[in-house]
């Protein structure tokens, strides 16, 4: 069964999921099949003694009264969130509340705590009364209240002090002290998921669509602080930057959108023009039939749906206006050309004396409300129950979330606005913490909570980092977190290149200039070690038709050099998607060459530095290693594997297709990887067990073909993942690994997983940083902010350019391999010195940043109408285990999409390339670090 079908660990149902639940709220103690998660072993002892500042805020008491459960039920049940929360604050409720004397907690679902004890509450309720629309049969509700449990913090107590195991007691705990912490400013501030934002929040235009909001995140979570005085319990708050459309007019939003996706053809329209793109246009169909079908314009506001809005023709003064949410723009071809609008859409409304009254919609709002649609030609505003709206009508309300990828524009004006470095960012989060106010909280008071709010000093540890060796020179970077490539030639540099070449994409340079590139390149890959005896051959590349244009120039390419070719570098005019993906795609996929893209302007000015950048990447790309780790005594011991594995979620035309990356180290000192990657469900994070099948097995074969042997230690790393998917890795993606070696390897290694992650809100603030006060390179905080006695640690390991550094969490959450703790976080750290595009260590592992880079290139390899000379007679493999451990492969055509689907895999590797002499140089590619 896929991944995509097993949910084998669930939280019980009505429980909070908000908070920051720990791994062990999502394993089942009754699960015998592998192993709960690793055990802390002890602290550090290795490194220079410092201290930091940790923004997790000490709980210092919880309540000693007893807390009721309880469960809300509303019948008949909403069908959505809002109603629940409706009916919890109308007058007659809260009244009935009030004479309980006692506050109440709600979650807006399905949970309400109190220290008041009742039995059972039953409560009928009409909001249509208080809209001044009694009696109608959809506005009344029964809201019944009932006793489930008592919340005894002596059981959160018992955990972490080790005398209880985690069990729904204690999940009950941490789901009441949560909404206890939220309550308060919930009702004084919009809560956005985790995060609290207001109207006086520090607020950042991108663009007229779209702005950057900060926000307070806030969350409780279990903390290492026992042996310090602490309660084992941490409030963590940090500064979120988050986007939102812009409050204005639908019509104004609308507008603006349209000329922000095309300024060229859409900006600066007025009403009418903009009404004339909208409109419905003959599309023609594959059958060579003509159809109505939506205009471009149109199909662009799909992105609007879901967006919240009011109505400006009717509500009252100074009363909350009710909102609604756009389903869709009303598209319907019975109308013509002239499109559906509030003209020519009629509804039937039956009268007073019992007929009925055709009205079209501009007529009912003239008739109804004496109010003139002044722009009727422009599409009506669908909403799900309550019909139809003109657009000129409908207010965009603020803090509508932006849920899209940023364009490069976007970006830039959100890392202006978001990016603060530690001296700025710790008073952010201190002034968040007052305006939260923990001190005047009624429900915190009422409950016995009490928060500090002073960050708390923890004892770390700055790890000395690790000399860099080159062929001929060392390079010893200090706590700088950088070096220089001067003098140094690479430890290994694989073959002679004979056969390569510079192609210019559309005339974006001349050819002296690309020839000029190809002799400076030459030149400084020779200078750091680089075998190169011959110059390039210039070629160009011209027009949009990339797919057909490449076979020619691939052909001319291969006459000229004799052969085919060993590297192919692109000169582009930037790096846009356009025409970047589709060279990537022809190059991997069509033909299986090594390529790498340059930027003209960088190719023009051929910058020393630049050149010896892109002589990294060429270097490994070829199969070379770039330097090595000066060390007394060897990493591994034992034959190792070190493996990476992220899954990468995109946007497509048919849903968000997952793309599974899996990197293993090839050598010795597993500092040179080998990528497998293929499609993985729709959205789904956890490797199928397919995919884990064959990309191991692709994997491994390449690693025992290259040593000689089979690895006896494999780390196993993986990014990506939530504290609620540990158990989910543990029982499919690990329990597969354990077969695979098993059944066709005929092995066992020993196994240690380790999750990393940066989507976390720990930040640190060293007492003695670097110039920026950021940490330096090598600080470990094991106390804390880490779990009260599983194996996890925080490591930066990387040198902040801008911002305040964010550090890796690593969760070691099984350990097989038994490495002393001090060796394997050094083993972790100094092998962020080994990336091999760079002069500094990076933040992540590289094997995890590897699978990461591998899964986003992988997206170029998606089938796509623009690939289709790659694709052999349309049809795709997908390989299946069936009798035998490593079946033979299928082939399946692709048809449209079921409800459990699988996209079609990806494009292989010089899949496209017919000729049988190429077939050891896509080989050779397969086993290079193709995406770095």
């Amino acid at each position: 069964m896929s991944a995509a079908k097993r949910n084998p660990l669930e939280l019980p149902k009505g429980l909070n999921q908000r908070c920051d639940l720990p791994p062990e709220a999502y394993w089942h103690a009754d699960r015998t099949d592998y192993t709960p998660f690793a055990v802390r072993p002890g602290y550090s002892k290795s490194g220079t003694d410092i201290r930091v500042l940790v923004n997790q805020f000490r709980v210092e008491s919880v309540t000693g009264r007893d807390v009721y459960q309880y469960d809300v039920t509303i019948t008949p049940e909403p069908s959505g969130a809002i109603v629940y929360k409706k009916v919890w604050n109308t007058p007659l409720v809260k009244a009935k509340l009030a004479e309980f004397k006692a506050p109440w907690l709600y979650d807006n679902r399905k949970l309400a705590w109190s220290t008041a004890k009742v039995s059972n509450v039953k409560i009928e309720v009409d909001l249509g009364a208080d809209e001044g629309r009694p009696g109608r049969k959809n506005n009344v509700f029964v809201l019944q209240i009932q006793q489930t449990c008592k919340v005894r913090m002596e059981s959160l107590k018992a955990y972490l002090e080790k005398r209880a195991p985690w069990d729904n007691s204690v999940l009950e705990c941490m789901s009441f002290l949560d909404h206890a912490l939220r309550q308060g400013p919930s009702e004084r501030m919009e809560l956005i998921k985790r995060t609290f934002i207001n109207e006086n929040s520090a607020t950042k235009i991108l663009n007229p669509c779209t702005e950057a909001i900060k926000g307070i995140y806030s969350a409780i979570r279990l903390s290492d602080s026992l042996k310090s005085g602490g309660l084992g319990l941490g409030v963590n708050v940090d500064v979120t930057n988050q986007t939102f459309w812009i409050g204005q007019g639908l019509e104004h939003l609308v507008r603006n959108y349209l000329g922000w996706q095309n300024p060229r053809q859409w900006g600066n329209l007025n009403t009418t023009q903009m009404a004339g793109f909208l409109k419905p246009v003959n599309v023609r169909q594959k059958d060579g039939t003509v159809r109505l079908g939506p205009s471009e314009a149109f199909k662009l506001l799909k992105k609007l749906q879901g967006i919240r809005f009011v109505v400006k023709h009717r509500g009252s003064a100074g009363q909350p206006r009710k909102e609604y949410k756009i389903r869709r723009f009303h598209f319907d071809p019975s109308f013509g050309t002239e499109g559906a609008h509030a003209k020519n859409v009629t509804f039937e409304k039956k009268m007073e004396d019992g007929s009925t009254k055709k009205y079209t919609i501009a007529d009912y709002y003239l008739r109804t409300y004496k109010t003139r649609v002044m722009h009727p030609l422009l599409p009506l505003v669908e909403t799900i129950n309550a019909g139809l709206f003109p657009m000129e009508l409908c207010e965009v309300v603020r803090f509508n979330r932006y849920a899209y990828k940023l364009d490069p524009e976007q970006t830039s004006a959100m890392i202006t606005f978001s990016q603060a470095r530690p001296d700025a960012l710790k008073p952010e989060i201190e002034h968040m913490v007052r305006n939260l106010d923990w001190a005047n909280d009624r429900y915190l008071a009422h409950f016995g909570v009490k928060i500090s709010t002073k960050m708390p000093v923890v004892q770390a540890k700055l790890l000395p980092n690790p000399v860099v060796k080159y062929a001929n020179t060392t390079k010893n970077p200090g706590t700088r977190g950088r070096w220089d490539l001067m003098g140094a030639k690479f430890v290994q540099s694989p073959f002679d290149v004979k056969k390569w070449a510079v192609v210019i994409v559309d005339q974006r340079t001349d050819r002296a200039t690309a020839q000029n590139f190809g002799r400076e390149f030459k030149t400084a890959y020779m200078r750091h070690g680089g075998k190169i005896s011959s110059d390039p051959v210039v070629l160009e590349l011209r027009g949009n038709d990339i797919e057909n244009d490449m076979a020619g120039v691939v052909g001319t390419m291969t006459q000229k050099l004799g052969g085919f070719p060993h590297l192919v570098f692109f000169i582009l005019a930037q790096k846009k998607q356009f025409p970047y993906d589709r060279l990537k795609r022809q190059a991997d996929c069509r033909f299986g060459f090594i390529s790498q893209m340059v930027l003209g302007q960088h190719a023009k000015k051929c910058q020393g530095q630049y050149l010896s950048n892109v002589c990294l990447k060429v270097n490994a790309k070829l199969g070379g290693r770039n330097s090595a780790l000066e060390s007394k005594t060897p990493l591994f011991a034992k034959p190792t594997m070190m493996i990476g594995v992220d899954v990468s979620h995109g946007q497509t035309a048919e849903g968000s297709v997952s793309t599974a990356a899996m990197c293993a180290s090839m050598d010795r000192d597993c500092a040179v990887y080998s990528a497998a990657v293929q499609t993985n469900g729709w959205r789904v994070e956890i490797l199928q067990e397919e995919n884990m099948w064959n990309l191991l097995g692709q994997l491994v074969t390449r690693w025992r073909n290259r040593n000689k042997m089979l690895p006896e230690h494999v780390f196993y790393m993986r990014d990506g993942v939530s504290e609620g998917q540990f158990a989910h890795v543990m029982d499919i993606e690990v329990r597969m690994m354990r077969t695979l070696f098993k059944e066709h390897f005929k092995t066992s290694p020993k196994i240690t997983v380790i999750v990393a992650t940066k989507r976390h809100h720990i930040r640190l603030f060293p007492e003695r940083g670097d110039k920026n006060n950021n940490c330096l390179p090598g600080t470990l905080v094991e106390r804390e902010v880490t779990h009260p006695f599983h194996y996890d640690f925080y490591l930066c390991s990387h040198a902040a350019l801008q911002g305040t550094a964010r550090p890796v969490h690593y969760n070691v959450i099984h350990d097989e391999v038994g490495l002393p703790h001090d060796t394997l976080q050094r083993i972790l750290y100094e092998q962020c010195y080994q990336y091999c595009r760079s002069t500094t260590p990076v933040s992540l592992h590289p094997a995890v940043y590897y699978a990461h880079l591998a899964a986003d290139r992988a997206r170029w390899h998606e089938p796509s109408p623009d690939a289709a000379p790659v694709q052999p007679n349309g049809k795709f493999q997908v390989l299946h285990r069936a009798q035998g451990p490593m079946a033979k492969a299928e082939v399946k055509t692709a048809t449209s999409r079921p409800k459990d689907a699988q996209p079609p895999p990806l494009l292989a590797i010089g899949q496209g390339n017919p000729r049988p002499e190429c077939k050891p140089a896509i080989d050779f590619f397969k086993g290079t670090m193709w995406w770095v």
